[in-house]
C-alpha cells in the first residue's frame, strides 16, 4: 500500500554503532539529514537556493597513503575514498552537506567496515573459504534480477554511486562472511523452551488486530478543480454506489475496472485484508464500523470520493505459539548469529594486528549515539527533533489506493 510517510519514520535516526561489520553509514545518513534540518532557517521541503551552510564539511580525503594496516594488508586511500564519495552522494541526492559533527564519525565508521571487511577475508583464507567466480556470478545475477528491469538496475548504480564491479566485491565480501560464520558456528536452532519462553515473554506483541478485506471505487478530486467539478464527480459516485449496492463481488469488480481513478482499478478495486492506521481516517472509520457484505459511500477524503465494499472482516486475537514458532525461531536464530559475529570480530582484531593509519582515528573509542544540541548546548530529544526537522519527501498520496503493491511497514518490536 502506498502510505504517508510521517516525520518519525523519515526524520531521526539514532546511531548506536554496535554491528562491527556494518557500514551503518545509512543510519548515519538518516541521522545528518535530521541533525541538519533542525538548524535549517526555512522549511527544506521548499525549493530554496541557498548557500553552502556554515556547519556543512566536507570530511578530508587527503593524503595518499594506506589509511589501515591489517596484519601484513594495506587498506589503501582509495578504497576509503570510494565509501566515501558514496555516503555524499547519498546527502546530496537528499539536498544536504555532511554536518561537521558528523564527518569524523563518518570517516571512522568506514575505516572500521573496511577494517572488519578485510579480517574476515583474512580468516577466511586461513579456513580455506573462498568464493569461484561461477558463484559471484550466479549470486550477482540473483541480485540483479530483483531490480526487474536493467534500467532500474541501472538507476540504483547511480543513486548509491556505485558501479558493478562495486555491487560484485560487496556480494563476494558478504558470500565471505556468512560462509566463514557457516563454517565456524555450525547450525542449531534454538530450543523450544527458548523458543517458548520468547513468546511468553513478548505475547502482546503476537496478537492479530482487527482486519477488513474491502475493495473501492474512487472518484479523483484535486485542489484545483472548481466546485462545480467538483460537484459532478460527487454526483457520479452516488450513481456508482446505487448501482454498487446491486452488484455481487464480480460486478462490484467490473465498476471499479471500468470507473475508479485509482491504481487499483485494474484488479477490481481490490485492497486486500488491512488493520486501522493503514488507511486515511475517513475511509478507515467508514470501512471498520461496516457489516460484512456492506457497500458504503459516497465516502469524501482528501483524495476523492469513494464507493467501498467490505468483503470480509477478521477480529482482533492473539496468535497462538504454533503459529509463530517458527517465526520466533528465525528471530533468535538471527541475533544469536549476531551475537556471535560480534565476538568473531572482537577475537580476530585480538589475533590480527590492526594499525588506525589515518590520523586523528581511532576504532577503539567507545561509539556513542549522536545527541544533537540546541541553544547553549542543551541536550536535544529525537522525539523532539522529529517534530522540527522539515526534510524534503513524498507529498502524501492516497493510503485506499494501493493496498496490494507496498505492504505497510511494521511497527518496530
Amino acid at each position: 500500500m502506498v502510505l504517508f510517510l510521517n516525520e518519525k519514520r523519515r526524520g531521526w535516526i539514532v546511531i548506536k554503532l554496535k554491528k562491527p561489520f556494518q557500514v551503518l553509514v545509512f543510519s548515519a545518513f538518516g541521522a545528518a539529514l535530521a541533525f541538519a534540518g533542525c538548524t535549517a532557517k526555512k522549511d527544506a521541503s521548499k525549493v530554496e537556493e541557498k548557500s553552502e551552510p556554515a556547519n556543512a564539511t566536507k570530511p578530508a580525503e587527503g593524503g595518499t597513503g594506506p589509511v589501515a594496516k591489517v596484519g601484513d594488508i594495506e587498506i589503501s586511500r582509495d578504497a576509503y575514498n570510494q565509501q566515501m564519495a558514496r555516503t555524499k552522494k547519498r546527502f546530496e541526492r537528499a539536498g544536504r552537506d555532511i554536518p561537521v559533527a558528523l564527518g569524523k564519525r563518518l570517516k571512522e565508521n568506514i575505516i572500521r567496515k573496511l577494517v572488519d571487511d578485510t579480517l574476515i577475508e583474512v580468516k577466511a583464507g586461513k579456513e580455506g573459504i573462498t568464493v569461484a567466480d561461477a558463484e559471484l556470478d550466479t549470486k550477482f545475477a540473483e541480485h540483479k534480477k530483483r531490480f526487474g528491469k536493467d534500467e532500474n538496475f541501472q538507476k540504483y548504480l547511480e543513486r548509491t554511486g556505485q558501479g558493478v564491479e562495486d555491487v560484485k566485491k560487496d556480494l563476494k565480501s558478504n558470500m565471505l562472511r556468512e560462509n566463514l560464520f557457516a563454517k565456524i558456528m555450525g547450525a542449531g536452532d534454538p530450543s523450544d523452551e527458548d523458543t517458548k519462553a520468547y513468546y511468553e515473554k513478548n505475547v502482546d506483541r503476537y496478537k492479530q488486530r482487527e482486519q477488513v478485506k474491502a475493495s473501492h471505487i474512487l472518484l479523483k478530486v484535486s485542489k484545483e478543480m472548481t466546485p462545480a467539478q467538483k460537484k459532478e464527480k460527487q454526483t457520479k459516485a452516488k450513481e456508482l454506489f446505487k448501482k454498487a449496492k446491486k452488484a455481487d463481488a464480480a460486478g462490484f469488480a467490473a465498476l471499479a475496472k471500468e470507473n475508479s481513478e485509482g491504481p487499483t482499478a485494474s484488479r477490481g478495486g481490490d485492497l486486500g485484508f488491512f488493520s486501522r492506521g493503514r488507511m486515511v481516517k475517513a475511509f478507515e472509520d467508514a470501512a471498520f464500523k461496516a457489516k460484512k457484505g456492506a457497500t458504503l459511500g459516497p465516502i469524501e477524503t482528501q483524495f476523492g470520493f469513494h464507493v467501498i465494499r467490505v468483503f470480509d472482516k477478521k477480529a482482533e486475537r492473539q496468535r497462538s505459539f504454533d503459529e509463530v514458532k517458527d517465526s520466533i525461531k528465525t528471530t533468535l536464530t538471527a541475533r544469536e548469529k549476531s551475537k556471535k559475529k560480534r565476538e568473531l570480530l572482537k577475537q580476530l582484531r585480538e589475533e590480527i594486528k590492526v594499525a588506525i593509519l589515518e590520523p586523528g582515528v581511532s576504532l577503539n573509542n567507545k561509539r556513542p549515539s549522536i545527541q544533537p544540541t540546541g541553544p547553549g548546548g542543551k541536550p536535544i530529544n529525537p522525539k523532539d527533533l522529529v517534530k522540527r526537522a522539515k526534510l524534503p519527501g513524498p507529498k502524501p498520496v492516497d493510503k485506499t489506493a494501493d493496498a496490494k503493491d507496498k505492504e505497510a511497514p511494521k511497527k518496530a518490536k
